[in-house]
């Protein structure tokens, strides 16, 4: 192993520590408890779906560290709130199986809020994106979107944020993936198959897809 690709995985752990020592991170992605009702109570669960694409080639599971030190988070803020100072954190599991396909959820309490997407050794270069440069490990986040939690269902699906990626033709070595396009995608039927696997107790799936205006 490197001395950067050292450097590279303790940034990765740091972040990660520092994102599970967060009170809210624990809230966003632990499942809610089931009230007496059979509802969940005050927090909802926002399924959504995050698809890096590499010319043509999804990236394996997403939400891992990889050895290249490409890693994927997510930062969650109220509409309308400043992200700069909010942590990024790995979303709640559904299943093993499913988070390897990039399938990844919130517990939220009803409200208007804004999701961005951060990757370490990524760069976004879209409207709105933010990128932190550094020889160790860089950091980019995307364009934020928009989405809506509401009093009912408990269980909601925003979409599949699906990024068009290629390997950047003149940087530092510590970047490894520049993301040029975010799409927001319809793929209710297979969100309807995650929910049915794996969050089944919180009702039937309603679609409230996000959008980046």
């Amino acid at each position: 192993m490197t001395r950067r690709s050292a450097v590279s995985i303790l940034v990765l752990v740091a972040v990660l520590a520092a994102s599970c020592a967060d009170p809210n991170a624990k809230q966003m992605t632990s499942r809610p408890k089931i009230g007496a009702a059979g509802a969940a109570a005050e927090r909802k669960v926002v399924l959504f779906r995050a698809v890096i694409d590499k010319d043509g080639q999804p990236l394996e599971e997403p939400w891992s560290l990889h050895f290249s030190g490409i890693g994927l988070f997510t930062v969650v803020a109220p509409k309308g709130a400043s992200m700069s100072s909010r942590h990024s954190f790995l979303p709640g599991r559904p299943d093993a199986s499913s988070s390897d396909s990039g399938w990844g959820f919130l517990a939220m309490p009803p409200g208007a809020y804004q999701i961005v997407f951060e990757g370490t050794a990524i760069r976004f270069v879209m409207p709105g994106a933010q990128y932190f440069g550094s020889e160790a490990v860089p950091v980019g986040r995307s364009t934020p979107a928009l989405f809506e939690v509401p009093g009912d269902p408990g269980l909601i699906y925003i979409g599949t944020f699906s990024f068009g990626c290629h390997a950047p033709s003149s940087s530092p070595d510590a970047l490894k993936l520049e993301c040029n396009t975010l799409e927001i995608l319809d793929e209710s039927a297979l969100a309807r198959q995650v929910a049915q696997t794996a969050l089944a107790q919180y009702g039937s799936l309603q679609e409230a897809l996000a959008t980046t205006r």
